[in-house]
């Protein structure tokens, strides 16, 4: 029963810490730093551990925990005397005094302690004064950055807004806390989220959850936006229990944990055995870890806080309030039940813009995500009011990364083969950008001109690293789902990035395979105006374990303080070949780690209308298998409209696959303005044995049977059979009067088995 689990992993981190709080605090005494976001910044350990005090008094009625928990708060007297001056003088914020805690992200556990143990008797008025006049503090000093918008750290700061009102009701400034606590909260409930980036999504949905809880505001739960997050994150949940790392993210960091106590408020609150499933698969995750540590806790954070290396997870309090809250709004009762075992949009194209490709769900589930999320239209003053306010040049507002079109998380059989590039290390980010900018990402990067390439022998010819990187300062840029269809053998999706600036439109198209567990990835550069340009397909791992001709073998090992399974392998494989394609690798540190960068590039002087294309074969498998032989599997068939349309030829054994794809999804327009305005003659192609309009084909052939699916199509011919073709109809509603027309409709998609005959 998860409530059990909860409640003794809170008192076991009590009990660890009750006696372990003096050595903690002393160790962190002897690293005493400059913040580099606060000049001044204290520990935010007594304040966590107090708030987890205050739970165990309230729970237990023991004294002695809301004893530990004043002498915690009180100790912020003493750090406070710890900081030099020097650190702090030139802040304007500290002139009227210090608070305890600078750091918005804990700050509100000072108020939220107190208020567990407000009535204590064992508090003395002494004690009491100068607790009240912390809580004061804090929620003033946060006065002069009271940081709005639809985002985590607006939403954290209501929170001690909030609780410091709720503390010190008549408190001179108290109604000031209260207003200003209302006032920024508005752009967070019932409002959608600006923020592109796992590990604040944690954050923000925990603390509007909290505050509804709080406030006892049942109308919250009424929106349909908090359901839809909801939904939202549990279908980012990856085979390994844990949220895909997307945007500012940590694989996987202490805030994770948040979203526990989010599925179970959500179960609680909708009976919804979906989010009783999430909350338990991430719960077992965890306990799985339970006497070790996760991978952000052997990161020192840019924070100054406490490094939590080499400690068990029971260490840090701040782990345990989030099973504070599981335990407080957990119904055991509800019976858990897993998400459809299919590829899916997760959960939109307009919000949340991720595409799930899945064949079951389960810890050996095949799980690979996409995300096409651009910075969008929404909270306007809210992007702007960052942008003016702190340095965010490298990022989508707010915390996402150049990411659109990326395939951020893949993993096998429980192995993780591919994963996203992590939070920066370095505030406001380290240099080229940090991990945010987009040749951090397993994606496509575009730039003007072309790198020097050495052709006599003399000089040195410019990397790709070298040429493609910069500041890493965002390029906004449009997104948009083109297509996405579930089909019995492979499911297929299309998704589009615009540059308008640049003078490209990039449409990445995923075929995944479902019973090899394989994925086709076309990469169709179109070019909307005249320039000379270097399109580059990146991918990136951690180790090669062998490579040959247009293909690499390749292995995570881990991801910071994360062990991956091991056991499987990543085929990465570039089935195209062309004189003026180079395929090579570069050495970059990704995720605060070495890793490696396989890529596919080529440049030349395009006009408009030009298309460029990447055929990329990403293949997962054991580690027995040997990578060259599935490479031979693989054949590129020549269309008779390359590069508008590619096709790719897979035999394994007595089976036969193809795969067809059109580049330009344009071909078959007419220039006459006439309805229908398209005609099977000018969008048709040949591929291999087939030949149709279709925007996307595949062909399965074993002996005399034949499976085939496409989409968007009047007509498929397999050699000279005709498949399926649409009906004529006459189309009366021309423009400008013309006379009525008949033409052939296109169908949205079909599936069927042919028996070939001889």
């Amino acid at each position: 029963m998860s409530r059990d689990y909860y409640l003794d992993f809170i008192e076991r981190s009590a009990a660890y810490n009750f006696a372990e709080c003096d050595t903690i605090i002393g160790n962190w005494k002897s690293h005493i730093q400059k913040s580099e976001l606060f000049g001044y910044s204290p520990t935010s350990y007594p304040a966590n551990f107090a708030e987890l005090l205050g739970f165990m008094y309230q729970h237990s009625g023991d004294e002695k925990y809301a004893k530990k928990a004043t002498e915690m708060l009180l100790t912020y007297e003493e750090l406070k005397g710890l900081f030099p001056k020097e650190f702090y003088q030139d802040r304007i914020e500290y002139k009227k005094g210090l608070p305890p805690i600078s750091d918005f992200i804990s700050m509100y556990s000072y108020a939220r302690a107190y208020l567990y143990i407000q009535k204590c008797q064992s508090l003395t008025d002494a004690e009491r004064a100068v607790i009240e006049r912390g809580v004061a503090d804090c929620a003033n000093f946060l006065m002069n950055f009271p940081e709005w918008g639809p985002m985590n750290r607006a939403a954290i700061r209501v929170e001690s807004f909030y609780y410091a009102f709720m503390a010190l009701p008549h408190h001179p400034d108290a109604m000031k806390w209260k207003k200003m606590a209302s006032f920024m909260l508005r752009d967070s409930y019932h409002r959608w989220e600006e923020e592109d980036a796992t590990g604040y999504h944690a954050l923000w949905m925990h603390a509007l959850v909290r505050l509804a809880d709080t406030m006892q505001d049942d109308t919250f739960f009424r929106s349909s936006i908090p359901r839809y997050y909801l939904d939202y994150f549990t279908h980012l949940i990856t085979p390994v229990g844990v949220i895909a790392d997307f945007g500012d993210a940590v694989w996987s960091s202490d805030w994770y944990n948040r979203f526990i106590p989010i599925f179970e408020k959500g179960a609680t609150v909708y009976r919804e055995p979906l989010f009783k499933w999430a909350a338990n698969k991430m719960l077992e995750t965890y306990k799985k870890q339970d006497d070790t540590l996760s991978g952000y806790y052997g990161k020192t954070n840019f924070l100054n806080d406490y490094d939590w290396a080499g400690k068990p997870m029971v260490a840090n309090p701040y782990f345990a309030l989030a099973y504070v809250d599981a335990f407080r709004w957990a119904d055991d009762s509800i019976q858990p039940e897993q998400p459809k075992a299919e590829s899916t949009l997760v959960m939109d194209d307009i919000v949340g813009k991720k595409i799930l490709f899945r064949d079951r769900v389960d810890s050996d589930a095949t799980f690979m995500l996409l995300n096409y999320q651009d910075e969008g239209a929404g909270s306007y003053l809210g992007r702007e009011y960052l942008r003016s306010t702190i340095s965010v040049e490298e990022e989508k507002m707010h915390h996402g990364h150049s990411d659109e079109n990326s395939i951020i998380s893949l993993f096998y059989q429980g192995s993780m083969l591919l994963h996203d590039s992590g939070y920066r290390d370095h505030l406001p980010s380290s240099e080229y950008g940090g991990f945010r900018a987009d040749y951090y990402h397993n994606r496509m990067v575009i730039r003007k001109n072309k790198r020097w390439i050495e052709v006599a022998g003399e000089g040195r010819e410019q990397s790709l690293w070298e040429f493609i990187r910069n500041s890493g300062a965002y390029r906004p840029v449009q997104t948009q789902l083109i297509d996405f269809l579930n089909f019995e053998r492979v499911d297929y999706a299309r998704s589009r990035v615009t540059d308008t600036e640049m003078g490209y439109e990039w449409d990445r198209s995923i075929i995944f395979h479902k019973e090899e567990h394989f994925f086709v990835i076309v990469d169709a550069m179109k070019i909307v105006r005249e320039d000379y340009y270097t399109a580059s397909n990146l991918w990136h791992t951690q180790k090669i374990e062998a490579a040959g001709e247009q293909w690499f073998d390749t292995t995570i090992d881990s991801v910071l303080g994360y062990k991956n399974k091991p056991g499987n392998n990543l085929l990465v494989h570039f089935p195209l070949k062309e004189y003026s394609r180079s395929i090579g690798t570069f050495d970059l540190t990704r995720h605060s780690q070495d890793e490696i960068c396989m890529y596919e590039t080529i440049a030349s002087h395009y006009h408009p209308g030009n298309v460029e294309l990447f055929v990329t074969v990403l293949f997962p498998h054991d580690t027995g298998v040997n990578p060259a032989e599935l490479v031979k599997r693989f054949e590129v068939i020549e269309t008779d409209k390359y590069p508008a349309a590619v096709g790719l030829k897979y035999k394994n054994g007595e089976t036969e696959n193809y795969f067809c794809l059109k580049a330009d999804l344009r071909m078959d327009a007419l220039q006459a303005n006439a309805r229908p305005r398209y005609t099977y003659e000018k969008g048709k192609v040949t591929c291999g044995p087939f030949q149709t309009d279709a925007h996307f084909l595949h062909g399965e052939q074993k002996g005399e049977k034949l499976h085939w699916a496409a989409a968007s199509m009047t007509k498929v011919k397999y050699e000279e059979t005709t498949l399926m073709e649409s009906l004529v109809t006459s189309s009366q509603l021309q423009p400008d009067r013309a006379p009525i027309r008949s033409g052939h409709t296109k169908w949205r998609c079909w599936e069927d088995e042919h028996v070939i005959e001889d």
